[in-house]
């Protein structure tokens, strides 16, 4: 098994005019998590932080992608229900063998960050095949597990350790605990549903890696 994280510069992207278009309306695009894969294309539950002057729904507009709900918005961005039928999306998503990990995304600044892991043959079928659509101009490959005790820190997101370290200092985790979720996220600066995903993620690698080492 391997972890792979594939990361494009802004100049490696404006070759694909509709992710190209996307940057010119949005500052930032973080998928979530997956809610359905279907014949159509891949829902996506995605935070967007639009551009002054511009509206979430333009999104729309695009070939490959279709707001279905918009669900709140803050200081973060706006969170949405987003049909992907983009064929970089969709191509990961059903590749046997190969989990595409959420959060991920595309930032007008740093650029475009996927992670996957999965089968080493699958990875490499799957690298062999955006080497032709959509070459990265960095492609790291570890371990599962790397030099650290568990590897945590390397799995998870920086947003997702923020989170996690956050509402364990609080004791979100107690048995006896009355801190809510809603609590949390006042306290962090996000909407509730944010946090609660991120959690989610972080609570879902782990138990992934303790499973790995169980085995």
């Amino acid at each position: 098994m391997r972890k792979v994280i594939l990361r494009w510069k802004i100049p490696s992207l404006r070759g694909a005019k509709e992710l190209s278009k996307f940057l010119e309306v949005a500052e930032r695009v973080e998928v979530l998590g997956h809610l359905a894969v279907s014949s159509e294309g891949v829902t996506q539950l995605v935070e967007i932080k639009m551009r002054e002057g511009h509206s979430v729904d333009e999104i729309s507009n695009f070939d490959s992608f279709e707001v279905l709900e918009q669900h709140e918005e803050d200081s973060d961005g706006v969170l949405v229900s987003l049909l992907c039928t983009h064929p970089l999306a969709v191509s990961a998503i059903e590749m046997s063998n190969i989990h595409v990990q959420p959060p991920y995304g595309i930032d007008a600044e740093r650029g475009m960050e996927l992670r996957l892991s999965g089968h080493s043959k699958s990875i490499r079928r799957f690298l062999a095949l955006l080497r032709m659509i959509l070459p990265p101009d960095k492609v790291s490959v570890q371990s599962l597990r790397g030099e650290e005790k568990n590897g945590w820190s390397k799995t998870l997101t920086k947003r997702q350790r923020e989170v996690l370290s956050h509402a364990v200092r609080r004791g979100y985790y107690k048995q006896d605990s009355n801190i809510t979720l809603r609590e949390l996220a006042e306290e962090l600066g996000m909407a509730r549903s944010t946090l609660g995903e991120h959690l989610q993620r972080a609570e879902e690698e782990i138990m992934r890696m303790v499973v790995d080492d169980l085995n």
